[in-house]
């Protein structure tokens, strides 16, 4: 894994002009130069031949699903496309999924029982869960080596549940990945040589969305759960799209107020110390969401909804907290 990842990096990096897989800075961009994002290409291709070599059993939904989400994001790098088409293929792999026996059942247990939900609306839930997560990893995706250090330390924790419950096609998909985002972080960390692309972040959330209703499924963890081993890209997103929603904005509109792009203001444009601090509140949240030992997923919902309004607090300069009121 680790010899094919960085033969691939090497190569993509040589041959993304040719490809025109180079990312042009623009006005929202945080680098001047033009890079390589072509960076999915290596990960995947190298984590789709491991998960190959590994002899783990797959089903065809799967990697139908799969390829979908990947090539999207090939394409979105290539030539661009919108929001729309983004929602709508990732909900076709979504669908694709479902029929494979990949959905969402239950909301957990919340005050002694337990919340089942019907087939149409474990269908809607997961479509649901599955857009919105994927678009959450690909919306972090803006400082070098953030993406993919904090998918790294999400993805570890479920290499742990795999490991603890002898889960084969847990632990090996994540440990696989893991070692293959490492060897990307090589090139990806500030100042960084290539990015990963739609094609890398759009896969990287599909396939920690993926281990997580497997694991949700199988009974290790619950939703609410996945809300702390995953909380920094979902507390990024619900943060900026409630903002945009208060301020009047089209809460899909792309701007520069994630919750990277302030604390980067914060610490004087230090790349390096930003993105090191989201990854150890990463880390801080992936412990307590593997070590929470109260079955009552009321408790850890509360937690998640403190700390959105903690982060929604810090990360919303008050004179638009004041103009919001009036």
């Amino acid at each position: 894994m680790f010899v094919a990842t960085f033969v691939l990096c090497k190569v993509m990096i040589r041959y993304s002009g040719a490809l025109k897989l180079l990312d042009v800075p623009n006005i929202r961009s945080m680098h001047t130069l033009e890079k390589s994002r072509a960076g999915g290409i290596a990960i995947f291709g190298a984590f789709a031949l491991g998960m190959l070599l590994s002899g783990v059993t797959i089903s065809l939904y799967i990697v139908v699903a799969f390829f979908t989400v990947f090539l999207l994001g090939l394409y979105d790098d290539r030539f661009g496309s919108s929001s729309k088409a983004k929602i709508f293929w990732i909900t076709v792999a979504a669908i694709i999924l479902f029929f494979g026996d990949m959905h969402i059942n239950s909301l957990g247990i919340f005050l002694g029982e337990e919340i089942l939900l019907p087939n149409s609306l474990g269908f809607i839930f997961t479509i649901f869960a599955l857009v919105g997560f994927i678009n959450a990893v690909n919306l972090i995706d803006g400082l070098d080596g953030l993406s993919s250090g904090v998918g790294i330390v999400i993805l570890f924790s479920f290499s742990y549940l795999g490991y603890k419950y002898d889960d084969i096609f847990l632990l090996y998909s994540a440990s696989l990945l893991i070692v293959a985002l490492l060897t990307f972080l090589r090139y990806n960390w500030y100042p960084s040589k290539m990015f990963m692309g739609d094609s890398g972040s759009l896969t990287l959330g599909f396939v920690i969305a993926l281990l997580s209703i497997h694991a949700i499924k199988q009974g290790y963890i619950t939703p609410a759960t996945v809300l702390l081993l995953t909380a920094v890209p979902i507390l990024d997103t619900l943060v900026v799209m409630f903002r945009r929603i208060r301020r009047g904005q089209n809460p899909f509109q792309p701007d520069k107020t994630h919750m990277h792009h302030i604390l980067l203001k914060q610490h004087y444009n230090n790349v390096a110390k930003t993105t090191k601090i989201l990854i150890l509140l990463q880390i801080v949240f992936t412990y307590i969401g593997l070590g929470f030992k109260v079955r009552d997923d009321f408790i850890i919902l509360t937690i998640f909804i403190l700390l959105y309004v903690l982060f929604y607090s810090m990360l919303t300069p008050k004179r638009h907290r004041k103009k919001n009121k009036l």
